[in-house]
């Protein structure tokens, strides 16, 4: 139960013990309004001395539970037996059981059951029954044959009356702790919810949150799949959970109405659509999105078809909400995450996410070889598009974006599932190949570099295709570095090779001479400080001047 809620209950509790407490200081004027209806008079001061205890110990009663909660039920508790005893001196001062203050009894039995709980009503109903029954012994009257003792017949009155009033508030009881707990399962499945950020755990804490807090056998979470529907999440279920769900029948009809929908078995049997997920077993679906569905399913004991109340309806059509809510929150944080890792280009990884992954393997092959000895290893493959500047120059850039597309979609059909594909910047791609020794690297830079070769790249629509190409380095790891920048160096080194060397070539960096290797680092080391900053370059090769006028000494 939230913070929320249990201030809410006490805040009600508390009204009803104030409500109980203005019906015990009504009493007086109760005793008043009776006695001038009926007309009896009575001893005026043994009167007001029972109410002025009975108002006394009222006034006790209620400081004791202003001031303190551990003790509210002793103080209650006392204050009805003090009620009762004074009720029970002013039913005897007044002619007893036939007398006009009787009814004392039943409002404060009524006031007890109803205002404060069914057990204090109950107590509240014995206290007055062994008044009763004390003050017809007292009395002493004579039982007319055939009749039941005056006595007996008020203890009646009295459970009748009371007793309604008992039964009424422990029904409110009953379904007030049943609607708390039920509030604090949703609270608690819909907290796991929240935690999770992506879909699968999403739908397994909701699938699992259903079964386990509401006491359903299995429950399953479908996802629509182009035509059909497919289970993304499942828990108790007995039947294939990689099996198609075809969009019809009862389903498709709850999805199409967006509120919960109850299947009996029989009609689960003659409809057929979740025999191979749920088997011949009723259930009830209730929609999560546009494109979702909850399905939760229980069975009865010794064969009988499992009991479904509307409350639990109502409850799992609110959970259902509040996971619509975090599906969304999921889903808007991979859209997040996904503008955060990925170029908006091509859709493959950005520069900032291949430095982390490539970052990663790194740290992974270096464990493996502390762990396992030698034998892993990493390769990164670098590739520059060749004369794309020529080719932006002669067709526009919107041609060169088509072109930076489909050497992206030519890239991600030549990797492996698992490879790492990324814009490295500009016209050039990274790949991150795990367990890719020398060789296999080799191979999957010369398929794509024959994968870009063969796309017929159209600058214009229904133009002649132009061929476009890619040259490619590779360095492998540890042979050619562990850290990422010794990659990336070494590879680019390789790279350098493949266009000084004619391009659309692939060159490794084990294949590098190590005098070419000083040379083109020197050369791209010089490449990059005069691009960086020709001023300064250019001021380095100049001779020093003086901005100020030079005086010419006369010849002697």
């Amino acid at each position: 139960m939230g913070q929320g809620e249990i201030r809410a209950e006490r805040a009600a509790s508390r009204g009803r013990i104030a409500f109980y407490f203005a019906v015990r200081y009504a009493t007086p004027a109760l005793v008043v309004a009776a006695l001038a209806v009926s007309g009896r008079s009575a001893e005026v001061e043994h009167l007001t001395g029972l109410l002025t205890i009975q108002i006394g110990f009222a006034l006790l009663t209620h400081a004791i539970v202003l001031r303190t909660t551990t003790a509210i039920g002793p103080a209650l508790w006392l204050g009805m037996i003090t009620d009762v005893a004074a009720i029970s001196g002013l039913v005897a001062i007044t002619g007893g059981i036939d007398g006009p203050l009787a009814f004392l009894f039943v409002i404060h039995a009524l006031a007890a059951g109803i205002l404060l709980s069914s057990r204090a009503g109950v107590r509240m109903l014995v206290l007055a029954s062994v008044a009763i029954l004390s003050l017809d012994v007292v009395a002493g009257d004579r039982v007319t044959p055939g009749r039941l003792p005056e006595g007996l017949m008020a203890v009646a009155v009295v459970w009748m009356v009371g007793g309604a009033g008992t039964l009424f508030s422990s029904y409110n009881e009953r379904e007030l702790r049943r609607r708390n707990a039920e509030l604090a399962t949703i609270r608690r499945v819909t907290l796991d919810m929240e935690d999770s950020l992506t879909l699968e755990e999403i739908f397994d804490d909701l699938s699992r949150g259903v079964v386990e807090a509401f006491g359903f056998d299995a429950a399953a979470v479908l996802l629509r799949d182009g035509g059909d529907m497919r289970c993304v999440a499942a828990h108790g279920i007995t039947g294939a959970h990689d099996a198609r769900i075809e969009l019809r029948g009862r389903v498709a009809h709850a999805l199409a109405l967006a509120a919960p929908v109850v299947t009996p078995g029989s009609v689960a049997r003659a409809d057929g659509t979740l025999l191979p997920l749920l088997g011949p077993r009723g259930y009830l679906a209730v929609p999560l999105a546009e494109d979702g569905m909850l399905i939760a399913t229980r069975e009865g004991g010794r064969g009988r078809a499992g009991k479904l109340r509307a409350h639990e309806i109502d409850a799992l059509d609110s959970l259902a909400h509040h996971a619509r809510l975090a599906v969304a929150n999921a889903r808007l944080h991979a859209k997040v995450h996904s503008m955060a890792v990925t170029d908006p280009l091509t859709g493959l990884a950005n520069h900032g996410e291949l430095q982390r992954r490539l970052t990663f393997e790194a740290g992974r092959l270096e464990r493996f070889s502390t762990l396992k000895g030698q034998g892993h290893r990493m390769s990164v493959i670098l590739l520059d598009i060749d004369h794309f500047k020529k080719f932006n120059d002669r067709f526009g850039h919107q041609a060169g974006d088509a072109v930076l597309k489909g050497v992206s979609a030519a890239l991600r059909r030549s990797v492996r599932t698992f490879d790492i594909v990324a814009r490295y910047g500009g016209e050039e791609f990274a790949i991150i190949l795990p367990e890719a020794a020398v060789e296999a690297a080799q191979e999957v830079a010369e398929r794509v570099r024959r994968a870009v070769s063969a796309y017929p790249f159209a600058p214009t629509d229904g133009g002649k295709p132009v061929r476009v190409t890619v040259s490619a380095g590779i360095a492998t790891a540890p042979d050619n570095g562990k850290t990422p920048a010794r990659l990336i160096q070494a590879a680019d080194i390789a790279l350098y090779v493949s266009k000084k060397s004619g391009r659309d070539r692939v060159t490794h960096a084990c294949d590098v001479e190590p005098d070419a290797t000083k040379v083109v680092a020197m050369a791209t080391r010089r490449r990059k400080g005069s691009s960086e900053d020709p001023a300064r370059g250019g001021a380095r090769r100049a001779r020093a001047r003086s901005s100020l006028p030079t005086r010419r000494t006369p010849r002697a």
